[in-house]
């Protein structure tokens, strides 16, 4: 009997640190295998426990391997193309100073500066998501008023806004909202938002910025009325996904996968919504106290 609550209370003992490990091991904790005394009755779970433990971190460690080596290649692509881009550039520029060309001579160098530069733009802006995504985006994080952001990025937008055909309705409030973030990638973010909304925007509708700040977080919203039909079930925040599919002009479909990534490296959250053709992005912060 003496024996039985003996084995009984060391099982009992043993059951402890198996359930917190098996529950570190759910919440993706996987610094350390469980190790339990060779006779005990758990020492058939935890090594399975381990083994599970050990597939979950050779997994993750192959994952960011491949994150790693996909960074690495984008960033040697990416500067493999931009020295043949800056002499494609650097030429263009010089037959654009020729003079006495004829006229449809002129519009094929100029066709051809904007591609180039719209390509650099592209190549660039592929390096830079893929490094937010990878983690290994530079950041320097400071404490910045989202309002103040958000009004300087409008007003050095307000040529674009201007000679649009949208009307911007705007509500923030004139009291600081705090957060925490990179000031530079934030303000890129709302930069490719208002963007994104000045090129798929119905000419002539009314596009509405807010800021709200709750009791811990602020979110800011933009809405627009999409100038073409949206089409369900799309994550607007991948890679090259554009809502109109049928242009090839104007953006890359990397506007919102940039906002997104940049966001969530600076520890904030982009949700995209559709209602029919109302389009809305959401992005939220917690609050800097």
């Amino acid at each position: 009997m003496v024996w039985l609550l003996r084995r009984g209370w060391d099982l009992l003992r043993q059951l402890g640190p198996f359930t917190a490990r098996l529950s570190a091991v759910r919440s993706g904790d996987l610094a350390a295998p469980l190790e339990l005394p060779a006779d005990s009755d758990l020492r058939q779970a935890a090594e399975d426990l381990n083994g599970i433990h050990q597939g979950m971190r050779a997994a993750l460690e192959e994952r960011m391997k491949s994150e790693r080596m996909k960074v690495e290649l984008i960033a040697n692509v990416s500067h493999d193309l931009k020295t043949p881009l800056t002499s494609v550039i650097s030429y263009a520029e010089l037959l654009r100073e020729e003079e006495d060309l004829p006229e449809h001579v002129q519009d094929y160098i100029r066709i051809l500066n904007d591609k180039a530069q719209r390509l650099s733009v592209m190549v660039q802006d592929v390096f830079e998501v893929s490094k937010a995504a990878s983690g290994e985006l530079s950041l320097h994080t400071e404490r910045l008023d989202l309002g103040k952001l958000l009004r300087q990025t409008l007003a050095d937008m307000d040529e674009a806004v201007s000679q649009s055909s949208l009307t911007f309705r705007t509500e923030l409030p004139e009291a600081p909202v705090w957060i925490t973030a990179d000031g530079d990638r934030l303000y890129r973010v709302f930069q490719n938002l208002v963007q994104n909304v000045l090129e798929y925007s119905l000419e002539g509708s009314r596009v509405y910025v807010t800021l709200d700040a709750g009791k811990d977080a602020a979110t800011v919203r933009l809405k627009n009325i999409s100038r073409t039909e949206l089409p369900p079930g799309v994550d607007f925040t991948a890679r090259f996904v554009r809502g109109d599919q049928s242009r090839t002009d104007g953006g890359s479909g990397l506007g919102l996968a940039i906002a997104s990534s940049f966001t969530a490296a600076c520890g904030g959250a982009l949700r995209v919504s559709t209602d029919a053709d109302l389009f809305t992005v959401e992005v939220e912060f917690p609050l800097s106290r």
